[in-house]
């Protein structure tokens, strides 16, 4: 739903991956058309509500201020259904600059709201912490230790779908949790923000830089403790 910058990149990787896929754009429909050539047979071009109604597993990739407006546009449809979504607490200014909401992030998540106004919906975190370009496995091929996909949810059956569909798309699944734990996961995004600026001077670095997490090979060097 929303099938915009992530949404697109995703949609490669899991029609490569055998899914088939209904894609849906809140705005112009016919900015769609280049990707729905690119991707074939696998998918095709539905409206909001149809996309609902098709899909098992639902890509919520939506910008955060027209959440509450594409839930009205889905109706009912997504009633049962696993809903990934990618949103980060982006609040705007007047002039249209984006910024991180840390008044909500303090107390809250977009995926709990989410949660809230789909209560017969299993929400699952996701997606959200890798800038788009990054979400093509091609842009780690020489990296040593690609990026993690962290989520988080309250429904164990729909973390282990979640699981897979990320792999599908080429990246390893960390668990953090329950639905709360998305506070966490979305708190990273400031993390990320902040170092990509005072570390690396901001600029494309915000295209270019994950966390992940390390497993030290050989292992720790445990040693007597000093008291």
């Amino acid at each position: 739903m929303n099938t915009g910058n992530i949404g697109s990149r995703l949609a490669r990787a899991w029609v490569k991956a055998g899914h088939e896929l209904v894609i849906a754009k809140d705005g112009e429909a016919k900015k769609l058309e280049p990707l729905l050539q690119e991707l074939g047979g696998k998918a095709r071009f539905g409206t909001i509500q149809e996309a609902a109604e098709f899909g098992d597993v639902i890509l919520f990739s939506v910008y955060w201020p027209r959440a509450k407006a594409v839930v009205n546009l889905a109706g009912n449809a997504l009633e049962g259904k696993v809903v990934i979504e990618t949103m980060n607490p982006l609040a705007v200014t007047d002039k249209f600059e984006h910024y991180h909401d840390l008044e909500f992030m303090r107390d809250n998540s977009t995926a709990e709201v989410l949660q809230t106004l789909l209560p017969n919906t299993r929400v699952v975190k996701a997606f959200n912490l890798l800038a788009s370009p990054l979400l093509e496995v091609a842009a780690w091929s020489e990296t040593s230790v690609p990026p993690g996909i962290f989520y988080a949810t309250d429904d164990e059956s729909a973390g282990e779908i979640t699981r897979t569909l990320i792999a599908d798309a080429g990246f390893k699944p960390l668990n953090v949790g329950a639905l709360k734990a998305a506070r966490t996961i979305e708190q990273a995004g400031v993390l990320i923000h902040k170092v990509a600026t005072l570390e690396y001077g901001g600029g494309d670095y915000l295209n270019r830089l994950a966390i992940t997490i390390v497993e030290a090979n050989p292992g720790p060097i445990y040693r007597e403790r000093v008291v």
